[in-house]
C-alpha cells in the first residue's frame, strides 16, 4: 500500500520491508520527514519508531497474514501521526500506539472478508511440509477462532509479554477484564487445540 495515495504530504512514510529484514523488530523504520514540520511532530516520529517492530509484531499475531499486518501497521501509523494532538499529556506512547494498531487489525479484518466474498475460491497459501505444517495450522485455526477482543489480550499478554495493566490500556478496559479475556482465551486455544489431537 503506497502511502502517497494518503495525500498527506506531511506525514511520516513508512519504508518497505526487505524479506531479510521482515525478521527482525529493525525491520521497520521511518522515512525521513518533510523539513518543514515542527518540532513536536519530529520527537513524536522518533518516539514512534522503536514501537513499529512491536506493532508489527501485533498486527501480524491479528491478522494472521503479513501482507494485511503490513498494511494494519501503516495506516495505524498514519492514524497515530494525524492524532498525535489528541494524546494526553502523560499518556504512555506503546499502550495508546498499539490500540491505534489493534483497531486497524479489526478494520482490515472487516474488509478483508469483504474482499474475499467477491471470489468464489479462497486465495491460496504457501505450502509447508511435515509436522509443522500441521502445527501451524492448527494454531491459526485455534487463533481465528478467538473472538477480536479474546485474542488481543492473549496476543498481548504472551506474545508481546505485556504486563496486565498495559493489556488493560491497550484493550480499553479494566485489568481484572483483562485477565478474565487471557483466561478464556487460554481455556479456548486448549480446547481447540485438544480436540484437534484427538484421535477420530
Amino acid at each position: 500500500m503506497s502511502l502517497n495515495s494518503t495525500g498527506f504530504r506531511r506525514a511520516p512514510r513508512i519504508s518497505n520491508v526487505t524479506p531479510a529484514a521482515a525478521q527482525s523488530d529493525q525491520a521497520w523504520s521511518t522515512a525521513t520527514i518533510d523539513q518543514h514540520l515542527n518540532e513536536h511532530s519530529v520527537s513524536f516520529e522518533a518516539e514512534l519508531r522503536p514501537l513499529l517492530g512491536m506493532a508489527m509484531r501485533l498486527a501480524t499475531a491479528m491478522r494472521l497474514d503479513r501482507n494485511d499486518a503490513e498494511d494494519a501497521v501503516q495506516e495505524a501509523s498514519l492514524r497515530a501521526w494525524r492524532r498525535r494532538e489528541n494524546r494526553h499529556p502523560g499518556t504512555e506512547l506503546r499502550p495508546w500506539f498499539l490500540a491505534i494498531v489493534a483497531n486497524q487489525c479489526r478494520e482490515t479484518r472487516r474488509a478483508r472478508w469483504a474482499s474475499v466474498l467477491r471470489f468464489a475460491d479462497p486465495p491460496e497459501t504457501p505450502a509447508v511440509q511435515g509436522s509443522d505444517a500441521a502445527g501451524n495450522f492448527d494454531i491459526t485455526t485455534a487463533l481465528r477462532r478467538l473472538p477480536h477482543d479474546i485474542r488481543l489480550a492473549v496476543v498481548l499478554r504472551y506474545y508481546l509479554d505485556l504486563s496486565f495493566q498495559e493489556v488493560a490500556t491497550t484493550s480499553g478496559c479494566t485489568v481484572e477484564a483483562a485477565r478474565s479475556r487471557v483466561r478464556r482465551g487460554l481455556a479456548a486455544l486448549a480446547a481447540t487445540l485438544t480436540a484437534t489431537e484427538t484421535p477420530r
